[in-house]
């Protein structure tokens, strides 16, 4: 599992279909139209999206703490970006080279 640095302590960060779903329950846009527009997360949205990444890697670790989105919020600009681009890597679907026709 992944793991990002948030205000010095080191968290799990698991983006599952889980993490996504209690993300947009949690700015109640949990419906159709709120995971299609899931690609246009505004950056005001990201402490919330990162914080249910992260809880949703504490839970798979099987700890019982949660961290809350108005606290990432508060910490420094570049390591929450940090963890966010490290997110949204994961995100992106891994390509594997093209065989070659033979």
């Amino acid at each position: 599992m992944r793991r990002v640095s948030l205000g010095g302590v080191d968290y799990p960060v698991a983006v599952t279909f889980a993490a996504i779903t209690a993300y947009l329950e949690s700015v109640g846009e949990d419906t159709a139209e709120g995971m299609a527009a899931f690609s246009k997360l505004p950056p005001s949205r990201y402490p919330d999206f990162l914080a249910a990444c992260v809880n949703e890697g504490l839970r798979k670790d099987g700890r019982d703490d949660r961290i809350k989105a108005s606290y990432i919020a508060d910490l420094d600009l570049f390591e929450v970006s940090a963890a966010i681009a490290m997110v949204f890597g994961e995100m992106v679907p891994k390509s594997t080279p093209d065989k070659k026709k033979e």
